[in-house]
């Protein structure tokens, strides 16, 4: 069974502010993550648990996450730019 990916209202609200192209590539490869078989392989664990679980990169910008292994789901907490991602959560 793989990963159930979901936004939170919060990172749902990053996503709009987002120029349209960096929104598409975005969503793009989020959802190519969540097709594969292991989407955590495409996953670095975040050693600041404060921040989140998990985060995926997209080129220069990041989506930060966690994960409910139990339940296989992966929650989508904050979106954004590298320079300003790890500030905002």
């Amino acid at each position: 069974m793989a990963y159930e990916f979901r936004f939170l209202p919060d990172a749902e609200k990053q996503l709009r502010a987002l120029d349209k192209p960096i929104l598409k590539r975005i969503l793009k490869k989020l959802a190519w993550i969540a097709k594969q078989e292991n989407p955590l392989r495409y996953a670095v664990v975040l050693h600041n648990a404060k921040i989140g679980d998990i985060r995926f990169r997209i080129g220069d910008y990041r989506a930060i996450a966690i994960v409910d292994y139990g339940k296989k789901r992966i929650a989508i907490i904050a979106v954004g730019h590298r320079r300003e991602i790890y500030g905002k959560t």
